[in-house]
């Protein structure tokens, strides 16, 4: 029983003790003992296009969506810069949002862990060049003193086909005479960024009459290897059945390319007015001839009388 006194006595007074000298820790190092036991939160930009790849013709408008979260432990904000670089020749720059692409930014503001509307990076590329289909690398750089951070980007060129078809004369229509060919210039021009393996071309004309057809030739038959912006001049001839009635017929002319052209192919609607020589026509004309010839011998005759 003693015993058990003196060990219960004994844990009072170290108790005791215990509880004195933590209160003599003064109470500003056990704050800095508080403060030293919170992480300290680094800087960290994070920047992410949402769809890095794009796809289109040469004369496309490429425009990158690139969105951003900023993690800091400052409750102040940040500024960043804003810089765009692309291929040789290429127009570009950033734009504030889809919604105002005229308005171009070369810096941002980012809150900590807020959620920024993303910008626009736009890039065109010199189609009047005709640039090559491939791929054509961007890059987007966010800086701010130490803190950086880049963003790949990628605008990708399709080739495009077209064509165009007109007349040297600007003219769309012609005349010729039943049974006489009409002949006529059409300058054919390769307007698309990659060049033709082959033009080809066609026509769509009236009945025929009399089992005779019209006729329609042209010169070269077909164009090979017509590269991009090259223009190439086609003399087309064209003729109505000898019988044809006087009047105004419609041929058109059909223009088509190999690769298949990115859009409709051209045609020319060409208004053909044809005049026509009957034999009535000649035997008036004898009947002219003869009545005149006849009032001129009548004249002579009796005139002297």
């Amino acid at each position: 029983m003693r015993n058990s006194r003196h060990i219960r006595l004994f844990a009072a007074m170290l108790s005791l003790l215990v509880l004195g000298t933590v209160a003599l820790v003064p109470a500003a190092v056990l704050a800095q003992d508080a403060e030293d036991t919170i992480p300290e939160i680094p800087d960290q930009l994070f920047a992410n296009a949402k769809f890095p790849s794009m796809t289109g013709s040469a004369d496309s408008t490429f425009k990158f969506e690139v969105e951003f979260t900023f993690r800091t432990g400052d409750p102040v904000g940040r500024a960043f810069d804003l810089t765009v670089s692309g291929p040789t020749g290429w127009l570009t720059y950033i734009a504030e949002s889809t919604y105002k692409l005229d308005s171009q930014i070369s810096a941002i503001f980012l809150e900590p862990y807020s959620v920024k509307t993303p910008i626009v990076v736009v890039a065109v590329a010199p189609f009047w060049l005709y640039p090559e289909p491939g791929d054509y690398p961007l890059e987007l750089l966010v800086s701010s003193g130490d803190l950086k951070q880049t963003v790949s980007l990628t605008a990708t060129i399709t080739a495009r086909y077209g064509l165009t078809a007109e007349t040297t004369s600007g003219l769309l229509n012609t005349k010729t005479t039943a049974g006489k060919a009409a002949k006529f210039g059409v300058n054919v021009t390769n307007t698309g960024t990659a060049g033709l393996d082959k033009v080809t071309l066609s026509s769509t004309t009236p009945t025929g009459i009399a089992s005779e057809e019209w006729q329609v030739a042209f010169d070269p038959e077909t164009i090979e290897n017509l590269a991009a912006g090259d223009a190439v001049e086609v003399q087309v001839s064209i003729t109505p059945p000898s019988k044809t009635v006087a009047g105004d017929y419609m041929v058109t002319l059909n223009f088509d390319g190999d690769p298949a052209l990115s859009s409709e192919p051209p045609a020319l609607d060409m208004r053909v007015s044809v005049a026509t020589r009957t034999a009535w026509g000649i035997i008036g004309a004898l009947i002219v001839v003869v009545v005149v010839g006849g009032l001129v011998w009548a004249f002579r005759a009796f005139g002297r009388r």
